[in-house]
């Protein structure tokens, strides 16, 4: 269940207007616009099914989680007991991977997300897959062509990473990223996106919103600080971002990512003490990327064990927090049975909406 950010009037904000907090509000998504672009029938069987979902079904859908076996109770267990709306997998050998997508979608009561990491080819997706270059390699050709063959190579994909690396002691991205000038990777991960959109029922997840690549420091490790201010980041990173959303961008993952500069114009408020990631600000994941660019698909939160992200509150804090931050779905149980029931606590409580 997806929301997104409107002006209390009903239409999308200007530029003048979004960065007032109290003039906004949150509505539902628009499936019948981009990305979704459902007909009447297709709107209807999204409104009944989630009409007719338990607490517990519900709260389900907001996790992604990591295969750690291919055994079909433990399968079974992750559909049937935590109703898990994806499963992320790490590369296996093909059969093995037709075996688990098989079983998964047996025991899901609603079709559950399959992503994986193919951002330098189908090694990504299957052990015997054929790697075909990561994104540096690629952005080295500036072949937009080569970025269309690599996203044919996609499947609910986490990827094309649209980072932008400016900075040469990043070592996240530096092989990863298409390349350190935004013109060559809004088109190279606009050209990954289309050549991923050849093949029905593939799904792209652009990452790592709102852009790695200035900070040294790596989000798995420590803090990861965007520091560009607002015209800066919009000339560089928004272009990019909003290159992939009208073009049709299916998802967006988040990254342990702070964005200072945006979200002091946002909410002046803000002290430094109370600066969080994207994943946790609601003025960059709701404000900006809902209301200013326009966003009306996807969020799913990088991985959760980061310390970008885990530094910032307890764990029993930051899972409700990202879902009211605006992400849809959390990337990763750490204990499922804790965090499936510290989910499903908030929601019970109220502090997840319904």
């Amino acid at each position: 269940m997806v929301l997104r950010a409107e002006c209390s009037g009903g239409g999308r904000a200007s530029d003048k207007s979004f960065f007032c907090l109290k003039e906004r509000k949150i509505a539902m998504v628009d499936l019948k616009a981009k990305p979704y672009c459902l007909p009447d029938e297709d709107v209807r069987w999204v409104e009944e099914t989630i009409a007719g979902m338990t607490p517990e079904e519900k709260v389900g859908q907001l996790f992604f989680q990591l295969t750690a076996s291919q055994d079909e109770n433990y399968l079974r267990e992750l559909m049937e007991k935590y109703h898990l709306g994806g499963c992320r997998y790490n590369p296996m050998p093909g059969a093995a991977v037709q075996q688990q997508n098989r079983t998964l979608q047996k025991y899901a009561k609603v079709p559950v997300f399959i992503a994986c990491n193919t951002e330098a080819g189908g090694d990504g997706a299957c052990a015997d897959g054929t790697n075909i270059g990561s994104g540096i390699k690629i952005g080295a050709t500036r072949n937009n062509d080569y970025a269309y063959a690599l996203g044919k190579m996609a499947n609910t994909a986490f990827a094309p990473v649209c980072d932008i690396h400016y900075n040469w002691e990043n070592t996240e991205i530096v092989t990863r990223a298409f390349g350190n000038d935004p013109v060559r990777v809004a088109q190279m991960s606009k050209a990954y996106m289309d050549g991923l959109h050849t093949i029905p029922g593939f799904a792209c997840t652009a990452k790592h919103f709102p852009g790695n690549g200035l900070d040294f420091r790596d989000a798995h490790l420590s803090n990861n600080v965007n520091t560009f201010s607002v015209e800066e980041w919009d000339k560089t990173y928004g272009m990019v971002y909003k290159t992939l959303i009208d073009g049709g961008l299916d998802a967006i993952m988040g990254g342990h990512i702070m964005l200072p500069e945006y979200a002091r114009a946002i909410n002046p408020a803000l002290k430094d003490e109370d600066m969080m990631p994207a994943t946790l600000s609601p003025e960059i994941m709701t404000t900006l990327l809902r209301g200013k660019l326009g966003f009306n698909g996807m969020v799913v939160t990088d991985a959760s064990h980061m310390v970008g992200m885990t530094d910032r509150m307890t764990r029993r804090e930051m899972l409700p927090a990202s879902i009211n931050a605006g992400c849809d779905m959390f990337l990763f149980f750490n204990d499922p049975d804790e965090d499936f029931n510290t989910m499903l606590d908030a929601y019970k409580s109220g502090v997840i909406s319904e």
